[in-house]
């Protein structure tokens, strides 16, 4: 009896000992499988963090160029209109009325929270930024869709009726650097053609018209705000975007 007992521990250890080797090994490949597939989810993920970065600095400058017209607008104001064109309202009058809204591409993002898969990144501090980088772009977007409202709904309908309106509209289609900034392919249109069809619009009004001035400073008060806040998010971009590097560095060690 002593030696089938003896017998039987011995089984019992082997049969233990041998299903602890294969969930290791079980483990091992789980590992691996996971270590790979973060490998691919970094690679997205630079690429859709990189691709953020890039679109708020184009805001960033978009709004950058707001202000100076803004600023050239209230300028215009002070001065005889003999020195001015309508050329020159139309060109700044076009950017102040830009409203441009950050728009980032969270797809992958979205995608790893939403499935739990957000364990697949290895730095927690990677996870943390990911998953709070939504709830970071709320302030920046009420302050654009307030800048958009007051533009919709206030600087266009006083522009309506108080300017001939033809030339700041189709100013956008004649200014090709400002459309190479919005325009995702790099081949445009020509619309010189349409040149000869907006006839130059009478600007003495509009600038003399005390609400003018009320409506250009509201948009000027507020672009500068938007644009900080942008700035932090540019920063919180460029943190993960870090993060993502240093991590893939550290797989690839």
């Amino acid at each position: 009896m002593g030696k089938y007992f003896k017998y039987a521990i011995g089984e019992i250890l082997l049969v233990v000992i041998g299903i602890l080797i294969a969930l290791q090994i079980n483990n091992w490949n789980e590992n691996r499988k996971n270590r790979a597939q973060e490998q691919e989810i970094l690679t997205q993920l630079f690429s859709e963090y990189g691709s953020n970065l890039e679109q708020i600095e184009s805001k960033i400058s978009l709004r950058d160029d707001v202000i100076k017209s803004c600023i050239k607008l209230l300028s215009y104001t002070q001065n005889p209109p003999e020195n001015l064109s309508p050329d020159s309202i139309d060109y700044h009058l076009s950017r102040v009325v830009l409203r441009p809204t950050f728009d980032p591409q969270l797809g992958v993002s979205n995608e790893l929270i939403n499935s739990g898969k957000l364990y697949l990144l290895s730095n927690p501090q990677l996870r943390n930024s990911i998953s709070s980088y939504p709830s970071f772009l709320k302030e920046l977007n009420e302050e654009e869709m307030n800048i958009f409202r007051i533009t919709e709904e206030q600087l266009f309908p006083f522009l309506v009726a108080n300017y001939q309106i033809g030339g700041l509209s189709t100013q956008f289609l004649f200014d090709e650097e400002l459309r190479l900034r919005f325009t995702i392919g790099k081949e445009l249109s020509d619309f010189s053609d349409l040149e000869d069809l907006i006839p130059k619009a009478d600007f003495t009004n509009l600038l003399s018209h005390p609400d003018f001035e009320d409506h250009i400073a509201r948009i000027l008060g507020m672009t500068p705000y938007t644009n900080e806040q942008s700035i932090g998010v540019r920063t919180k971009t460029q943190e993960i975007l870090e993060l993502i590097t240093s991590s893939q560095k550290q797989r690839d060690d």
